[in-house]
């Protein structure tokens, strides 16, 4: 689904595009090159690729999986991907809940009731830690990677400045209508959050492309300003209502 000249939405249970499960999953076309945000439940994410192709983008220019955050809806299919020539992208902490497990790297005994998924990821290695405010080029467009913990450690947002305006794509970390996502602690990091969406402030955001529920091509940073506002005023902070 073709949403502007540079950025199509290629998977979504929601919208019925790929499996149930999936969240929006974004690709950036910068040309020679496409770049994918995130990549959804699934170990193998071919119905993905089959939306890039129904939207007459040519799989052999998908060259980056850009990852916002290490949970099983959103980097399910990143073994499948890197194993196919994909070179794979996340900060250092969600890294390292690639490389060696969520229960690991929180040190969890034992695995509370609802986040087993969490735990059957694929383990891999990264091809490159993200740092913040890295530039990364992807065919003729340059997208900016933003450290914005929160919804979880080592969350990273994606910024691209293009003529339409800047476009975010925020993962999980604050939706439409300035709601955000908590899970319980340890597996977000509800101290660092205010860090995390003050990060994403104050940048004049036109598109914003969150994990979940609705997108929109206009005024994105105003439903970042509002679940800043909600946590900076001390008003109890909106979560998320559903998990589509």
């Amino acid at each position: 689904m073709k949403l502007t000249d540079n950025i199509y939405l290629c998977g979504s249970g929601a919208y019925g595009l790929t499996p149930e499960g999936d969240f929006h999953c974004y690709v950036i076309d910068g040309g020679r090159e496409l770049a994918l945000i995130d990549c959804g439940l699934q170990r193998d994410p071919r119905s993905i690729l089959a939306e890039m192709r129904k939207d007459g983008l040519d799989i052999k220019r998908l060259r980056y999986l850009l990852l916002t955050h290490a949970h099983p809806d959103h980097a399910g299919g990143c073994e499948w991907l890197q194993k196919n020539g994909v070179f794979v992208m996340a900060g250092k902490e969600e890294a390292a809940v690639l490389e060696h497990g969520l229960q690991n790297v929180l040190g969890l005994e034992k695995v509370p009731p609802g986040f087993e998924s969490y735990m059957e990821m694929p383990r891999i290695a990264v091809d490159h830690i993200l740092r913040d405010e890295e530039e990364i080029q992807i065919g003729k467009l340059k997208v900016k990677a933003l450290y914005s913990p929160g919804h979880t450690a080592g969350s990273y947002s994606f910024l691209l400045d293009v003529p339409e305006g800047k476009q975010l794509f925020c993962g999980d970390q604050v939706f439409y209508h300035g709601f955000i996502s908590l899970l319980a602690p340890p597996f977000s990091a509800y101290e660092r959050y205010l860090y995390g969406l003050r990060k994403l402030s104050d940048r004049n955001i036109s598109g914003l492309f969150p994990g979940h529920l609705l997108w929109t091509l206009r005024d994105g940073q105003k439903h970042i300003d509002k679940a800043l506002w909600n946590m900076e005023s001390g008003q109890r902070p909106e979560l998320k209502p559903f998990s589509l």
